[in-house]
């Protein structure tokens, strides 16, 4: 499960819409095992690299889950598989994910330049010192 950062809540919203959040009654059951968090910076820089390397046009909470298995597999042994979901594209959040008026306007995020994208992406995402 990723897990957003409360940095960026203001007056109840986020950048990135409908994550799970450690109070609600799902956290307090068995089935969760564990949560990572994930700043809404890095499920930024993970959408703009995915639109840009893989051609995948995704949502808030791809970029998240996407974030997350990488964290996930960055404290694995070699040769281990990680299995996330891509729930959601983008189309339905260009008026703030991928609204650069919104995220750097109002939630004084970076947004991604071309030049950062060509880097490593455990880098972008600074979990490279999980490794």
């Amino acid at each position: 499960i990723a897990l957003r950062s409360n940095s960026c809540i203001k007056n109840g919203s986020t950048t990135v819409s409908n994550i799970f959040i450690p109070k609600s009654p799902t956290c307090k059951s068995k089935i969760v095992d564990d949560a990572i968090r994930v700043t809404d910076q890095q499920a930024v820089n993970m959408a703009h690299y995915l639109l840009r390397h893989e051609g995948l046009f995704v949502g808030s909470s791809t970029a998240m889950n996407i974030v997350g298995a990488m964290m996930v597999a960055s404290r694995m042994e070699p040769g281990c598989n990680v299995v996330t979901v891509v729930c959601d594209g983008g189309q339905r959040h260009t008026s703030r994910f991928w609204n650069p008026d919104f995220v750097v306007g109002e939630r004084g995020l970076v947004w991604p330049a071309e030049k950062d994208l060509e880097g490593n992406i455990l880098e972008l995402l600074d979990i490279s010192h999980q490794i």
